[in-house]
């Protein structure tokens, strides 16, 4: 008699005390369904959808708690919702007025891409200083490697350098978006009390024309005084701007003097600026002899 009496409690406690649980069985029971349905290959992105929508649903009426609702409402909503209209929202509750000031969002791969490649087409095209040596390039240990592939490698390496300083990841190749204009950088590093604006650019050469390297540091420099105008006062600004070449001896050091002087004397007093040059060596790529271009 006990024994049944247990199985009769112990179905008791299985079953939904109210309608919110009873509901929240069904959901969780449908949530399952389309799990499992979801290894048919032409219902797979669908299902997987639905039955995760279903089973956090279900989740929050068990739970019962007015933050797992908010939070179901804004992972549901990613599912459903374009993410611009979350993030406006999310900055509304959160009485973020910056917000609304600027917009990040990362540079499609494409673009990247067309930049890159720009660049190494920017700085091939160049004129040998003696009539007598010849510009010499770079090969990468592994000659499978495309100079695209190259640059994006040493590009990340050098980052990383940064990012090791500073023990925070950098956000790669970010756009930022104001109602009067668009500004790219290769990277952006947030700290609590100062923002850094990480530039890039990878010489495959021993010898490259320095005019287009000017240009770009004026381009960004240009730039980060144009972000500095969409951040509070009181926040830091910092310009990176890494060069990675073969680097012959010595060609650090004067090109270093160089870029030094093509810095005036008012944007040093807006934000710091600072040149990091590496050679390909120095972040870990080994490379065969240069040979002649």
């Amino acid at each position: 008699m006990k024994e049944i009496i247990g199985e009769v409690e112990g179905i008791e406690i299985l079953l939904p005390a109210n309608f919110r649980e009873g509901l929240a069985a069904v959901i969780l029971v449908l949530g399952l369904v389309s799990s499992f349905l979801s290894f048919k290959k032409q219902w797979k992105a669908h299902a997987l959808k639905i039955a995760g929508i279903l089973l956090l649903l279900g989740l929050c009426l068990f739970a019962n708690n007015t933050w797992s609702y908010l939070a179901g409402i804004f992972i549901i909503a990613t599912a459903v919702t374009r993410t611009e209209y979350l993030q406006n929202l999310a900055a509304i509750i959160r009485g973020n007025k910056d917000y609304f000031d600027y917009k990040k969002e990362f540079v499609s791969n494409k673009e990247v891409f067309d930049h890159k490649l720009q660049d190494i087409i920017e700085f091939k095209h160049e004129e040998p200083e003696k009539k007598d040596t010849e510009p010499v390039t770079a090969k990468p240990m592994s000659e499978s490697l495309t100079p695209l592939q190259l640059v994006l490698i040493a590009e990340d390496f050098a980052f990383k350098e940064i990012e090791r300083r500073y023990n925070k990841p950098i956000q790669r190749h970010i756009r930022i978006i104001s109602p009067d204009k668009e500004l790219e950088f290769d990277g952006l590093l947030e700290l609590k009390n100062k923002s850094i604006i990480c530039a890039s650019k990878i010489i495959p050469h021993a010898s490259f024309p320095l005019e287009p390297l000017y240009q770009s540091v004026q381009h960004i420099l240009h730039q980060t005084a144009e972000y500095k105008k969409l951040l509070p006062r009181n926040k830091k600004l910092h310009v990176s701007y890494v060069i990675v070449s073969t680097f012959n001896n010595g060609a650090k050091e004067k090109l270093l003097r160089k870029l030094d002087a093509n810095v005036n004397s008012v944007t040093s007093e807006m934000f710091k600026v600072e040149f990091l040059l590496y050679s390909f060596e120095e972040l870990g790529l080994p490379l065969l002899d240069s040979i002649k271009s």
